[in-house]
């Protein structure tokens, strides 16, 4: 089984549904993910963007239209 998990207030709390009965003991292996899934993921959607981009044209920026309507 493989599952992903936050380490919050000292406890490990799955992200997603497990198979376990209560008090089982269990091993665990820690790896973070920031790093090299994050760097992934970014690749993921860089990809998407550039075929959008090629398939429909670039989106306008409206970083300066959110900027000034939080702003408000």
């Amino acid at each position: 089984m493989r599952t992903e998990a936050v380490y919050q207030d000292g406890v490990f709390r799955p992200l997603t549904p497990v198979t376990l009965q209560e008090n089982q003991r269990v091993s665990l292996e820690i790896k973070t993910v920031e790093q090299e899934e994050a760097l992934a993921w970014l690749e993921k959607v860089s990809e998407s963007r550039r075929r959008f981009a090629a398939e429909h044209g670039l989106l306008p920026d409206s970083t300066l239209d959110i900027a000034a309507d939080r702003m408000r």
